[in-house]
């Protein structure tokens, strides 16, 4: 069944949140790992047709979100219930770029999704001040085409301002970053 592993594709939204809202993220440490779910799109689901995890958890009944969401170990399930408390009181525009997010961080190959999800946790660990730096860097990047962010990461005032760790951080979550 394919609704319990949209429940940890949907913690993927709450680890993105840690990034995307500073007020979220400054007050969370660790984060869930994701699996991919292993069951083949359905007939008639490949392209841009195929339904994401989150889509597929927003249209289950509250009784089977419960159900999956039982499914899980008691430490878990109650920090996914969390997660999803936090993000259903963000604004419906909020909320709607945090999926949009899951679903270009979905789209990417397995291998970057996980460089990208590794990245997330390793922001999570910094101090509350390198988030902030690095979460505006972000964000200036947003607005750029992607010659203009590789040329961004590869300036000398980008490697002055970040140490490695952080430039990987900043590299790899780029990649979820709306393409202009």
């Amino acid at each position: 069944m394919r609704c319990l592993s949209s429940i940890p594709a949907f913690a993927a939204v709450a680890l993105c949140m840690s990034f995307a809202s500073p007020a979220v993220a400054q007050g969370r440490r660790g984060g869930m790992a994701r699996t991919r779910p292993t069951n083949p799109p359905r007939e008639g689901q490949a392209g841009q047709g195929a339904r994401t995890p989150i889509e597929e958890f927003e249209t289950m009944s509250p009784e089977q979100r419960q159900k999956a969401l039982n499914r899980l170990p008691p430490e878990q399930r109650q920090k996914l219930q969390e997660r999803l408390d936090r993000f259903n009181q963000l604004p419906p525009e909020r909320q709607q770029a945090l999926k949009n997010l899951y679903n270009r961080l979905h789209a990417l190959p397995p291998e970057r999704q996980d460089a990208v999800r590794k990245s997330i946790n390793k922001l999570s660990q910094q101090s509350p001040e390198r988030q902030q730096a690095i979460r505006e860097e972000l964000r200036s990047m947003a607005g750029m085409s992607t010659e203009q962010r590789k040329a961004q990461v590869s300036s000398p005032e980008f490697r002055q301002k970040f140490n490695k760790k952080e430039q990987e951080i900043v590299r790899d979550m780029s990649e979820v970053l709306p393409r202009q």
